[in-house]
């Protein structure tokens, strides 16, 4: 999976401002499992989407708040015996409004996992993530991605300056912009080298753009990371320790279930 591919699914909803999707997939030991994936939008882009209009990430929104049958269809491509349980409106009382749809997983070994079904920049399905189950250990493979060849940019580089008025500018486009993917284990984690481990939660992915807003450095090293098509591997390193951003860089992770 490339970084990218996440940037441009955020990207195509920046300008309608307020957008949360969150992805959890919750995995017991017997195999079996659920996928809960929600979507908040602010005021402006139900607005659009109520009018049918807004073009381009309004448009593509549909695939992020999935109707009824959209979600059926994404159960179909997350593998054999992954079915649609469920499929609700979501309101908050500070006038957000979504759907958040559960997925019911027979056997976590058939699961083809891709967040938010991200895609390329070729409007291609991404590789998923796959899992096998042995006795208690579960193991998570995220697809490899080649090295991103693509040159530098010769461009000079934006002065601070002009840098933080723009800054000033986007900063209520991105408003509450946060994407998150987790996976638990309800019946806890004895041990895992996940990277992003908290209880029984390790997390794949977690941008919350306001934070990396706060540094100019950060949030532009972000932004250009979509451009040069960085793997998860890459960004991971690029990003380790900043505020505002954890992803897991890791091909393969163990997870020890209790």
């Amino acid at each position: 999976m490339k970084i990218s591919s996440l940037l441009l699914t955020a990207a195509a909803f920046v300008l309608t401002s307020c957008l949360e999707v969150k992805s959890v997939l919750s995995i017991n030991k017997d195999g079996t499992a659920t996928i809960e994936e929600t979507a908040m939008l602010g005021a402006q882009l139900q607005a659009m989407m109520a009018q049918g209009g807004g073009g381009g990430g309004a448009d593509s929104m549909k695939d992020l708040v999935p109707d009824k049958a959209k979600a059926e269809e994404r159960a179909k491509q997350l593998g054999e015996g992954v079915t649609l349980k469920s499929h609700e409106d979501v309101k908050t009382p500070d006038g957000r409004g979504g759907v958040k749809v559960t997925y019911a997983v027979a056997d976590i070994r058939n699961l083809k996992y891709t967040p938010f079904g991200a895609k390329s920049k070729e409007g291609k399905e991404e590789k998923p993530a796959t899992f096998t189950l042995d006795g208690s250990t579960l193991t998570m493979t995220l697809p490899v991605d080649k090295k991103s060849d693509k040159p530098k940019s010769d461009k000079p580089a934006v002065p601070k300056e002009q840098m933080m008025a723009q800054m000033a500018m986007m900063k209520p486009m991105f408003a509450g912009m946060r994407m998150t993917a987790e996976i638990k284990a309800p019946g806890g984690i004895a041990s895992s080298d996940a990277t992003h481990l908290t209880g029984d939660t390790m997390t794949v992915l977690d941008m919350q753009i306001d934070k990396l807003m706060d540094k100019p450095e950060n949030f532009m090293g972000f932004m250009e990371s979509a451009e040069k098509n960085l793997s998860m591997a890459e960004a991971a390193e690029k990003f380790k320790g900043v505020e505002g951003i954890k992803i897991e860089g890791k091909g393969t992770v163990k997870m020890e279930l209790k």
